[in-house]
């Protein structure tokens, strides 16, 4: 979420988690066509060892088939990034390794594969005063197996305040390189998605370059990307949260070259007027279908982002020139759920992510027409 990141350490309520393996199967796109349906899946699990305390998960699954989970603890008034495994194919975690542990506000950690078993997390690193920030950075550290030991290898990004970075995001690109997305401001109304390029695996990066937007009055922020097909043309699809219509909703960009240049934006769900969505992400299917997944106040009586806010989803079939046709939004977890993630586990199945008194996931299957 852009802007005040004290605001992400939030004390959220445990709630009862159901079992078992019913689901609920609809279609959510009245007025759409989209070439399937969705269920989202009755299957909670954990993301970590029994407390399964932590926020913010986020997923990376690696070459040999395991998945990692990464996530925030705060021990003993410190932060700890810390990372949990999986070898049955998500179904259940066992707490692994810790990145790094500090006093400062790290926090927002991201894991991408950038070789067999070499893994890079990525996450905000900021020194923090008595009057608040000061110094902010986006730091990289890097195991060279599978996730176990972690080593600092480099600063991604860095600055002085009062103007803020956070919210990375990484993927490797056609050539091998692994791009870098975080959210950067540079006006009180103006925060811009940006990208640096490493071809080392992490340990230089380019210059920070602004995606889209330099100077408008939008805040955009918390971007994911994912992979999918336009007419038989690789394209690839942005979601972030902005402040378009006051409070956040959801846009997206989309790239036809690898990530190098973005346009055709759009809006994927606006909540009611005052209300807010954000924190979004997003996955593809097979088909070269999107599900996306945010989090929104959309359904609260009482607005106080980002309080009482519940995940849920929307669905989309693959661009066609530049177009995307998103649907209306189901539930995913109800109220208060925060900070989701999403990954594709197969080619018709994707894990969310969320906190809800802990780091909690379930199940999207896509079945095809």
């Amino acid at each position: 979420m852009p802007g005040h990141f004290g605001q992400k350490v939030l004390k959220t309520l445990g709630l009862d988690q159901p079992h078992g393996n019913q689901h609920h199967q609809e279609d959510f796109s009245p007025g759409i066509q989209l070439p399937g349906k969705a269920a989202v899946n009755s299957d909670e699990r954990g993301l970590s060892s029994p407390p399964n305390n932590g926020t913010y998960p986020r997923l990376c699954r690696l070459s040999d088939g395991t998945i990692l989970s990464s996530f925030t603890r705060f021990p003993d008034g410190q932060r700890s990034l810390r990372v949990a495994k999986s070898i049955d194919n998500g179904q259940s975690f066992v707490d692994f390794s810790e990145v790094t542990r500090a006093s400062g506000d790290v926090d927002n950690m991201f894991l991408c594969e950038v070789a067999p078993g070499t893994v890079l997390a990525a996450f905000r690193n900021h020194d923090v005063g008595p009057n608040g920030p000061t110094h902010f950075r986006i730091t990289v550290c890097r195991s060279t197996d599978g996730g176990r030991v972690w080593n600092f290898a480099s600063q991604a990004a860095e600055k002085s305040p009062p103007l803020g970075i956070w919210e990375p995001f990484m993927r490797v690109g056609r050539g091998g390189e692994v791009q870098l997305y975080f959210s950067q401001e540079f006006a009180h109304n103006n925060q811009c998605t940006m990208q640096v390029v490493s071809r080392d695996h992490g340990s230089t990066w380019t210059q920070p370059t602004c995606l889209h937007g330099a100077q408008d009055p939008l805040r955009d922020g918390m971007s994911g990307i994912a992979r999918t097909i336009d007419n038989g043309r690789e394209a690839l699809v942005m979601i972030f949260e902005t402040t378009r219509h006051g409070p956040f909703s959801v846009e997206a960009l989309l790239s036809y070259d690898d990530g190098h240049t973005w346009g055709w934006r759009h809006e994927v769900f606006r909540p009611r007027q005052g209300h807010n969505a954000g924190s979004p992400q997003i996955a593809s299917f097979a088909d070269g279908s999107l599900a996306a997944i945010f989090m929104t106040d959309d359904d609260s009586d009482h607005v106080e982002w980002v309080k009482n806010a519940s995940i849920k989803a929307v669905f989309a079939g693959p661009p066609s020139e530049g177009r995307v046709q998103w649907s209306k939004p189901s539930l995913v977890s109800p109220a208060s759920s925060f900070w989701p993630g999403i990954m594709a586990l197969d080619h018709h199945n994707v894990l969310v992510t969320y906190d809800r008194g802990g780091p909690l996931a379930k199940t999207i299957t896509w079945n095809p027409k």
